[in-house]
């Protein structure tokens, strides 16, 4: 129990991560997993100061370089606020000031030293084995399509069942562990993989402190495993979701990740050992393309639209549902809607501010980050530092040369310590529900064009053919 601007309401068990440490040769890199989304950057704003500590923590006790270090959350909705004021005073010999985070980020932090401390001189042979299962209960494509062919958020159960009771859309089924097995036949480690956001029972007007599905999978498959550190690398799944959000139970959440545990062993029930040996990773440069900004007109008339939906949302209207490809469930208070639209309001301005100003033709072109490649094993890791569609997580397995790899968004950016928000795939950059839409919720970021999250596709598997010869 702690004091949380949040607001949590229940704590529900404890929020667990992991710190898997990778050496062959003079190659090294380490993966920090977490449930506590905020680890891999803060999508807005201009710093992820947690993340930034984080890093700096694992660094000072690995002696690692900050770009080896990967940090990656479950994207889990479930969780306390953590705050970083000063995120440099971490990573020192001395102890950082009280006031340099807030008591759940403190925890952690202290939490993650303590994992890491040491870890370097533990370091075992291990072959890496991988396993896949198919796991379909838990996950639903979220991004609907009106009859006149605008995209909605399909939000809770009840909507779903709308499009048929076993309605999943374009998931990615593919239930992965990569087992990592030590010299006496013994598991040591092991990474599993799943796509969805984790949020079930997530209703972020009555919030609770639960490590969600993933974290209730890995806890069942490291009991199957003899207790090992099992660690949650997250999928492409900005357009995909769990059951049950809004309307849902933390029971229900429970079940979930009992189904994903049950196919992580079924995963491990059919392992394959690797062929190929040893570790290669990098970090390659990816633009995503952006497009121009909608003419003028459009945005005044939009910007109406918004001022009028925010106006009767805070009068209490109930009939405030859906604003600028927005859309809401009746769950929701019709002032907590109209909060959700005012902060796209912005954008607005901003984009009629360039357009007033004679500037809307210099605008960004393309949005420029990092992202991880890696091969260990026959196993292949893509980390990016965004929330992609699943559809590019798919164009990754497809086309990558090597039988299993980890697509993995809500990795962070080494260089710049974020994520970057929803980023859609080629087919989604022209629709304006709330995840392609996203780019509204960021100061000064135009829409994205073709092939948008997909570039950062193309780069990865370039780079894992070039791994897999």
């Amino acid at each position: 129990k702690f004091n949380d601007p949040q607001g949590i309401r229940e704590v529900i068990g404890d929020l667990k991560g992991t710190v898997v440490l990778f050496e062959y040769g003079s190659t090294r890199l380490c993966f920090v997993t977490s449930s506590l989304d905020n680890i891999q950057g803060a999508a807005r704003g201009d710093t992820g100061s947690f993340g930034v500590a984080c890093r700096r923590v694992v660094v000072k006790e690995l002696a690692l370089a900050p770009t080896e270090v990967v940090l990656a959350g479950s994207h889990n909705h479930t969780m306390p606020a953590v705050a970083v004021s000063a995120p440099l005073a971490w990573g020192r010999d001395e102890d950082p000031p009280a006031e340099s985070a807030n008591e759940p980020a403190r925890a952690f932090l202290q939490a993650l030293g303590q994992a890491a401390r040491g870890l370097d001189k533990e370091l075992v042979p291990v072959s890496v084995e991988w396993g896949v299962a198919e796991e379909k209960r838990v996950t639903y494509n979220r991004r609907g399509r009106r009859p006149d062919g605008r995209s909605y958020l399909i939000r809770t159960e009840e909507e779903r069942q709308q499009h048929g009771p076993d309605y999943t859309g374009v998931i990615d089924p593919d239930a992965k562990v990569m087992l990592l097995r030590g010299e006496s036949g013994r598991p040591v480690a092991a990474l599993a993989f799943f796509t969805g956001h984790p949020v079930t029972g997530f209703n972020p007007e009555v919030m609770v402190s639960f490590g969600q599905w993933s974290q209730v999978a890995c806890e069942i498959l490291s009991g199957h495993l003899g207790g090992i550190p099992v660690g949650f690398l997250q999928g492409c799944a900005g357009d995909v979701n769990s059951k049950y959000m809004l309307t849902g139970t933390i029971q229900q959440g429970i079940e979930l990740g009992r189904y994903l545990g049950e196919s992580y062993i079924a995963a491990v029930g059919a392992l394959h050992r690797s062929k190929r040996p040893g570790l290669q990773w990098s970090r390659e440069k990816v633009r995503i393309p952006h497009a121009d900004l909608p003419v003028a007109a459009s945005l005044e008339r939009d910007l109406a639209s918004i001022d009028d939906f925010i106006r009767r949302g805070r009068a209490g209207d109930q009939d405030t549902l859906e604003c600028v490809g927005l859309n809401f469930h009746a769950t929701l208070t019709p002032p907590y809607r109209a909060q959700l639209v005012e902060s796209v309001r912005p954008w607005y301005v901003w984009a009629l501010d360039q357009h007033r100003a004679g500037k809307a033709a210099e605008v960004p072109k393309f949005l420029e980050m990092d992202i991880v490649v890696a091969r260990i094993g026959d196993v292949g890791f893509v980390g990016l530092p965004f929330e992609p569609f699943v559809r590019t997580g798919l164009k990754i397995k497809r086309e990558a040369p090597l039988p299993c790899v980890f697509t993995s968004g809500y990795t962070g950016d080494s260089t710049a310590e974020r994520t970057y928000g929803y980023i859609p795939d080629a087919s989604a950059v022209d629709d304006r529900e709330y995840m392609s839409g996203y780019f509204r919720y960021v100061a000064g970021r135009p829409p994205y064009r073709s092939p948008a999250g997909d570039a950062a596709a193309e780069v990865a598997v370039a780079k894992l053919t070039e791994f897999s010869r």
